[in-house]
């Protein structure tokens, strides 16, 4: 039996009080190795909205995961290379602070477990510096992708460099950014070991009977520029001239929710063929999937969107864009690929699979995703390499 180890994950996003589904997909890693070790989490944060304190800082067990918080108020005076000092400097300051209550609460752990470059270095550095500790990087950024292209600024890259320089091993979630992150000569040894999914929560009905038209599914921060949920709208209106037997259900919010709206109106969609249904949790998401017949996710970029595998647990077939971590699982018998921003070649893959929906096995999806995807299997890839970091 292998030993429980102490594991530390450094989480550049993680759910907290400024936004409790930040990084909700870095939770569920940790939920992952939470199955064969112990986990703790410190998550630094800046919260605007603090008042009359610069810290604050908790500590709380959440399923089973150590968690400590501690947010910091970056609201300083607007003032060119003195504000930016002080607001890193606060930041340094609450990553100490968190790191002396883990000491308390947790212990010093046996491996810091990085999730996205490139700040929570620093953490980790402390760690590796003062008791050897190793490091490990799991990276899920699209900034590297050329099509999102964030990844700049000397600073950035010259700790991004150092860092996975001196990690023991690197995660990415798909081949494609793995590949991203070499082309900028981050060298070292990587693995790709994807995102999770509640494989009990998400899993389809035992027996469906379709009732009425078919039913489109969407679910997204909605945000425009990487998920293209105008280019979506834009291709079922083009669909919807050729027929009237399906409904597209959009679920989500973001900053370009008006843009959407605003598309499905200019083609007088709206509460008619389009539905925006606002946010939903998990179980109400999973409910959705189960109803629906196909899932629509045309990104002009992304990694490994976990709403790609919780519709391929939940028994639903994906149309999406052929790019990154979409390609590398969407293949026959799961959904059908798109060149991105095709909208035309959009339309013939919903009418292609709603010809012949009842050729995607539901059954053989799931099990695609419980083999690939549960948190069972995401933990055993990650036990893996935490016993051969400390073999090294």
């Amino acid at each position: 039996m292998t030993k429980k180890l102490k594991i530390l994950f450094i989480p550049r996003w993680y759910p907290g009080r400024v936004d409790p589904l930040n990084g909700i997909f870095i939770k569920r890693h940790a939920l992952s190795v939470a199955t064969k070790h112990e986990v703790a989490v410190l998550y630094v944060s800046a919260d605007p909205g603090m008042k009359g304190s610069i810290y604050d800082k908790e500590f709380v067990v959440e399923e089973g995961l150590h968690t400590c918080r501690v947010y910091y108020n970056n609201s300083v005076a607007d003032i060119p290379v003195i504000s930016t000092i002080v607001k890193f400097f606060r930041y340094l300051r609450a990553c100490k602070k968190g790191i002396n209550l883990l000491s308390e609460k947790f212990g010093r752990p046996d491996i810091s477990h990085i999730h996205v470059l490139a700040r929570t270095f620093f953490s980790a550095w402390y760690y590796k510096y003062f008791y050897k500790t190793p490091v490990i990087i799991s990276e899920q950024w699209s900034g590297y992708h050329a099509e999102d292209g964030l990844y700049q600024g000397f600073f950035k890259k010259m700790l991004t460099q150092i860092a996975v320089k001196n990690a023991s091993a690197v995660t990415t979630v798909s081949e494609s950014l793995r590949d991203a992150m070499l082309s900028h000569g981050l060298k070292n040894k990587y693995s790709v070991i994807p995102n999770v999914v509640d494989t009990k929560l998400f899993s389809p009905f035992a027996t469906r009977t379709r009732q009425g038209k078919f039913r489109l599914l969407h679910v997204s921060n909605l945000n425009d520029r990487a998920k293209n949920v105008s280019g979506m709208i834009h291709a079922i209106a083009k669909l919807s001239e050729k027929r009237n037997d399906f409904e597209f259900h959009i679920v989500g919010a973001g900053p370009d929710r008006s843009i959407s709206e605003s598309a499905a109106k200019k083609h007088n969609l709206l509460n008619r063929v389009v539905f925006f249904d606002g946010i939903k949790n998990a179980a109400e998401v999973a409910e959705l999937m189960r109803d629906a017949d196909l899932f629509i996710l045309f990104s002009n970029y992304d990694n490994m969107p976990c709403v790609m595998v919780e519709s391929f647990a939940s028994g639903l077939p994906v149309i999406g864009s052929a790019i990154h971590g979409i390609k590398e699982h969407v293949k026959e018998g799961r959904g059908i690929v798109v060149t991105p921003g095709n909208e035309i070649a959009l339309v013939h893959a919903i009418e292609k699979a709603l010809s012949t929906i009842d050729s995607f096995d539901k059954n053989a999806l799931h099990e695609y995703a419980k083999k690939n995807f549960s948190y069972e299997e995401v933990g055993e890839r990650f036990n893996s390499i935490y016993q051969k970091m400390l073999q090294k």
